[in-house]
């Protein structure tokens, strides 16, 4: 019986798009999981046009598992990701979300990135998903500098700062995580919210119709 192959969607969240760090993390990601893992991987860019939301949910439904990508903004992610977690609240808990595994790999210059990659696990699990062991990868410049300094020495004592390869590991737990079907979980009981079918709502006002009480 042949095994299905595992879908995993990486969520560049960067205000920058395809530029810069998350770009970067986005592509070698995307490489490593078609050479490595033997996963189908597919990039969706949020600073870009995007799809119709209907052609997002369904993008989201038919992947196993999500690697979310960005930089740090000021101790946050930016518009573009946090616009996304707000139009995609109508889907909690649905099959676009329920159950499935998700990671994180967030750059910063030197601080803010483990507050920025807690805050997308938290944000996420509220969503419906959950993370597996050793899902959250922080890069940072000042690490970067940090492991080329010492690169060589005898007892390196960076040697267990976060670089870019670990990357991988992160990947290999995601893949691994996915084997395991999203039924095994219960969902609290919500509010289920409503966005209406038809362009990404990319600006503008945003009505969920979320209860109102005052």
């Amino acid at each position: 019986m042949q095994k299905e192959e595992k879908k995993i969607l990486i969520i560049n969240g960067s205000i920058r798009g395809k530029q810069g760090n998350s770009g970067a993390l986005s592509i070698a990601a995307e490489q490593y999981l078609h050479s490595k893992l033997f996963a189908t991987a597919s990039i969706i860019t949020l600073a870009e046009p995007m799809p119709g939301i209907q052609q997002v949910y369904d993008l989201l439904t038919s992947s196993h598992g999500f690697l979310i990508i960005t930089g740090t903004y000021w101790n946050n992610y930016g518009s573009s990701l946090q616009r996304f977690i707000e139009i995609i609240s109508a889907f909690e808990n649905s099959p676009a979300l329920f159950g499935k595994p998700v990671a994180c790999a967030v750059s910063m210059d030197s601080v803010g990135g483990a507050d920025v990659a807690s805050r997308i696990q938290s944000v996420f699990s509220g969503l419906g998903c959950w993370s597996p062991p050793c899902s959250t990868l922080v890069v940072s410049r000042v690490g970067q500098e940090a492991i080329s300094a010492s690169k060589g020495q005898v007892d390196d004592p960076n040697e267990d700062v976060w670089r870019v390869e670990d990357l991988e590991i992160v990947l290999k737990n995601l893949v691994k995580a996915t084997s395991l079907p999203p039924d095994v979980w219960v969902s609290w009981p919500h509010v289920t919210l409503k966005i209406p079918d038809g362009e990404w709502p990319a600006t503008g006002n945003l009505d969920l119709n979320s209860p109102r009480f005052l």
